[in-house]
């Protein structure tokens, strides 16, 4: 307990001078794992023989001090070399390793093992990171991605690195020409605006999926095979209209997909969105958002307000509270997504440059095909 304690409270001036104080080279990864200050870590590293640089690079605290320390080393050997020794340490941080790559300049071959990456959500990739990955990484072709995707037969899609590239390219193209200090009314309601416009729904994916489940009832297979084939084929169909792809790139999207998309866009500029997911009873799902503006949640649907924009140019589900929300979402009761997120107040939709009050109209209690 002492020597935890001990840990806690001791400066990053005290651990640079046992550093430099000690001779062993286990002790001094030790101190240098332990400084907090990137700066003080940089002026230690550019110390250390050129031969045990490639020991401390890994104890760097951030992606971006790693990949500059990478590239201070002397030759492209030398730095492909200790790439490899760092980059199993990253194995279980593959958003820490594809940072890195973002920024490294010499080339670099991936292992086998560690072509797939897992993030939480896009803002970690953008088109110049992407760039570099395809400058200097021999391999880029195989990578794959996966986003957190949240719907449950969507969560092992994997994206190819040229359709994560295309992803990338529409979001930032949905994104561009909003300012960082414009506020967060209006930020949300030029991404919404524009994905309820572009999209379409992909009534499609429902007719499959609605003969992939005829098919499981009336096949001859025993049922646990039966149920198999229908989760596979379920996937398939799914798989770009219920998550990033489809919507983004082909224009095309069921409600997963609206809601994850509206969900990716709006955190890529900064907003706190909640996917959420509910059932009604007996029969299927919908997907949707909550939002926060302004320190206030809110109630969001893409997909329901997507064919009202496109054909009446209004919003009949964009930023409600509960009351008025569930008078036509409250069916989807069913193991509805669990969120501490209550939506209680009425937006002022005046906030909303260019916006007109006969572009808002009030949900009425008929239901809404999904």
């Amino acid at each position: 307990m002492k020597d935890k304690k001990q840990d806690e409270t001791i400066t990053d001036e005290e651990l640079v001078e046992l550093f430099n104080q000690t001779s062993s080279t286990q002790e001094k990864l030790q101190y240098f794992s332990k400084i907090k200050n990137i700066n003080k870590q940089m002026e230690l590293f550019d110390s250390i023989p050129s031969n045990e640089k490639y020991k401390f690079i890994g104890k760097l605290r951030t992606p971006q001090s790693i990949a500059n320390a990478l590239n201070s080393l002397e030759d492209d050997k030398t730095k492909r070399k200790t790439f490899n020794f760092v980059a199993k340490q990253f194995k279980g941080n593959n958003e820490g390793l594809l940072r890195i790559l973002t920024q490294i300049d010499f080339d670099v071959t991936i292992p086998p093992n560690m072509l797939t990456f897992q993030l939480n959500n896009i803002n970690a990739l953008n088109l110049d990171f992407l760039i570099n990955i395809q400058r200097h990484v021999s391999n880029y072709s195989e990578m794959r991605f996966k986003i957190n995707e949240y719907e449950s037969d969507s969560t092992n899609i994997e994206y190819s690195f040229s359709e994560i590239s295309a992803i990338i390219a529409k979001i930032e193209e949905l994104t561009a020409d909003i300012p960082s200090d414009m506020d967060e009314a209006n930020k949300f309601y030029k991404i919404y605006s524009r994905i309820t416009g572009m999209m379409t729904y992909d009534y499609d994916c429902i007719r499959k999926q609605n003969q992939a489940k005829d098919n499981r009832i009336h096949t001859n297979d025993k049922w646990e095979e039966a149920y198999e084939k229908y989760k596979r084929r379920m996937k398939e169909i799914r798989k770009n209209p219920a998550g990033l792809y489809g919507g983004l790139v082909e224009g095309k999207a069921i409600c997963a997909g609206y809601a994850l998309i509206l969900h990716e866009a709006l955190k890529y500029v900064g907003i706190k969105s909640q996917y959420v997911i509910g059932f009604i009873p007996r029969d299927d799902g919908h997907a949707w958002n909550q939002v926060q503006i302004d320190g206030k949640w809110y109630n969001a649907d893409p997909t329901w307000d997507s064919s009202k924009v496109q054909i009446y140019g209004r919003y009949e589900y964009m930023l409600l509270n509960d009351e008025e929300f569930n008078k036509t979402h409250g069916k989807f009761s069913l193991r509805r997504t669990k969120t501490e997120h209550k939506c209680k107040s009425k937006f002022d939709y005046s906030k909303i440059q260019g916006l007109s009050p006969n572009q808002i109209k009030t949900t009425e209690r008929s239901g809404y095909s999904l």
